[in-house]
């Protein structure tokens, strides 16, 4: 887990000394304790500070120097042996050094051999360029800003943020389809037109052509790109379990001391934790379910399979609480005070701590907090496994893939011990083609779409029909490589950092995504069970109750008494959530005659779907302008 950054401006030498490159540094101080070196050249400056997972690893040089090629580096790998060996290299390098070394000796297409999680950057002075490369699946996050003058990165997008050069226009299709429910997602763009993430599986190279900076991008691996075909059903359940058992073994293997993992009582997670187990690892283990001393048990509660499990392997599992809070003692909190940023315990949380416009984040920093204090430095969670390894898929899938066959004979297998058998078939075949098909691939759209907030002029902008469907039930490979995975990746790494842990993704293994996709679709869909041969792979290892869940959602929440909020208090709540927003910031975009409207009308039942929509995209709009506005204010602060 380190925090890696960096400026290069060949048109203006002194450049690299910058106030500004202060701020870019300050943002990426929380991904990494152990040490620390900015190093400024002619025209450029790179950055690093490390954090060390292992007793065990090697250290380096936060900057890499090799000849005329210096490098930052953010990796934890995991075939190290493999590496040393196909390059004859020394053992004591660190993890950063033998990949520079590695993609030194093969090129960048190199990359393709290492099994880790990681981004870089390597600035070659002689040849006048800068290389900025990522993981497979793009687990550590890199973003870059660059103009025909320089370029900037860093492993926090707030560090590019605060710096005075950046553009920081909001991306306009993203605020569009924020607001109309779009659900389309990218694995570069960012919410800014000028900020982008490297893209997972590539690297980017930098140069001066025709007196400007231009760039040239290149995969050197591509998910999904050769089908698996075995002879038999078995070969294909057993290497889906031995590349899941040896990714999470490897994990292991690479980290030190006490490790966190999330279970949350559906498969993917309860496999993870339940190898840990067994490979005889102590973790604290930690639920985003409520206690059931908060909230009582419900029909399918989660809550009983997680049960289940810490029977069946003399485990224990802490819960969340209902209601989650932090405070002065928090390490989000003293990473924030290090950067000389005060946190108002009276504000949402992410708009406390600055945090960018993502999903989810207050449990995952919630997670990260309470695995930290326990004293683990990494955290094992299930991420990549619905939509990729154990996959949650819909029959259309078949017919998608032209397994016209495999079909058949699942949707008969789904009517066993039906009355009129082969009628229930083909009526369940016509609703599947019918609807479901219809509904998977038109244009998705979410719940809590409120198009009319924006002005029309605004609004026309973009076409509505041209909104992409959700490809994650029959797709995998195209949900994926559309950012189907990045927004928890972003989440987990910015604020696994900023409360002390580094998270872990065994789905997210390369070997083990790519196997999971290339592998014939029926796998998953077979003798009546969706996630077929992730359930067969690990079924002797699983409780009964894991191995027969389906239900995704947590039915638990279902029981938790809150008292109704006051007419006065929700007129309130909206005035107050529409004061907060910058009038002539977003004025261009936002129909405020319809939002003083809204925030005047009382509650109605027929409209709690509405308004939900309308606070939700409220809130994004006030993250983005805080997050602008707030990212410039950190400041140096001296070590107490």
């Amino acid at each position: 887990m380190s925090g890696i950054y960096g400026f290069w401006d060949p048109f203006d030498k002194a450049a690299s000394g910058s106030q500004d490159v202060n701020k870019l540094r300050l943002w990426n101080k929380a991904y990494g304790d152990k040490s620390e070196e900015l190093f400024e050249g002619t025209g450029f400056s790179l950055g690093c500070f490390c954090e060390k997972l292992s007793e065990n690893a090697y250290v380096s040089e936060p900057v890499i120097k090799y000849g005329s090629r210096y490098a930052v580096v953010d990796a934890v790998i995991y075939n190290r042996e493999e590496l040393i060996e196909s390059g004859e290299f020394e053992s004591n390098l660190s993890d950063e050094e033998l990949l520079f070394l590695y993609t030194d000796k093969f090129g960048f297409e190199g990359l393709k051999d290492i099994n880790g999680d990681f981004s870089g950057a390597i600035y070659d002075e002689e040849k006048s360029t800068l290389t900025l490369f990522r993981d497979h699946m793009g687990i550590r996050p890199l973003f870059y800003y660059t103009d025909d003058n320089k370029v900037i990165f860093s492993t926090d997008i707030r560090g590019l943020v605060a710096m005075e050069q950046v553009d920081v226009s909001v991306r306009e299709r993203w605020l569009w389809g924020k607001i109309v429910g779009d659900g389309s997602m990218s694995t570069e763009n960012t919410e800014f037109a000028h900020i982008f993430c490297v893209k997972p599986a590539t690297y980017m190279t930098f140069s001066v052509n025709d007196g400007r900076i231009n760039f040239t991008k290149q995969e050197y691996w591509k998910l999904g790109s050769k089908k698996i075909r075995m002879r038999s059903e078995e070969e294909y359940i057993d290497k889906l379990r031995e590349l899941i058992t040896d990714a999470v073994q490897r994990r292991l293997a690479a980290v030190t001391g006490l490790v966190g993992a999330e279970l949350s009582g559906g498969l993917d997670s309860g496999v993870i934790d339940i190898l840990i187990n067994r490979f005889g690892r102590e973790a604290v283990y930690f639920s985003w379910s409520v206690s059931p001393n908060e909230i009582p048990m419900a029909e399918y509660d989660e809550r009983i399979v997680i049960e289940d499990i810490c029977n069946q392997e003399s485990i224990v599992c802490d819960y969340s609480n209902a209601k989650i809070a932090f405070d002065e003692d928090s390490t989000i909190t003293r990473k924030m005070n290090q950067i000389g940023l005060d946190i108002d315990f009276s504000k949402a949380f992410v708009n406390a701590y600055i945090m960018p416009p993502y999903t989810n984040t207050i449990q995952i920093c919630n997670t990260a907090e309470y695995v930290n204090k326990k004293g683990a430095r990494v955290i094992f969670t299930g991420h990549g496994g619905d939509e990729g390894v154990s996959h949650r898929s819909n029959p259309y899938e078949l017919i998608y893939h032209k397994e016209y066959m495999q079909y058949l004979k699942y949707m008969w297998s789904t009517t066993k011990g039906k009355k009129h058998r082969l009628y229930v078939t083909f009526l369940r075949c016509r609703t599947n083609l019918k609807y479901s098909r219809k509904k998977l691939l038109n244009a998705y759209e979410g719940v809590f779409g409120v198009g009319d907030i924006l002005k029309a002029s605004f609004f026309e902008k973009f076409d509505i029909n041209d909104r992409p469907p959700l490809k994650f039930a029959y797709d995998s490979i195209a949900y994926i490589e559309d950012g189907g995975s990045r927004n928890r990746l972003d989440v987990t790494a910015l604020y696994g950092a900023y409360s002390g842990v580094r998270y872990l993704v065994p789905y997210l293994d390369y070997r083990v995504i790519d196997f999971a996709v290339s592998i014939p679709r029926h796998m998953y869909l077979k003798n009546g069970k969706s996630r077929y041969i992730f359930r067969e792979a690990f079924k002797d290892i699983i409780p009964e109750s894991l191995y027969n869940r389906d239900i995704k959602e947590s039915p638990s929440w279902n029981n938790q008494v809150s008292e109704p909020e006051k007419e006065s208090d929700y007129l309130y709540r909206k005035q107050k959530t529409l004061s907060m927003i910058d009038k002539e910031y977003w004025n261009r975009y936002l129909n405020w005659e319809m939002l003083e409207r809204w925030a005047s009308q009382k509650k109605s039942e027929a409209d709690e779907m509405y308004d939900r929509g309308v606070f939700m995209c409220l809130a994004e709009c006030f993250k983005l302008q805080n997050l602008i506005v707030r990212s410039k204010d950190v400041k140096e602060v001296a070590d107490k």
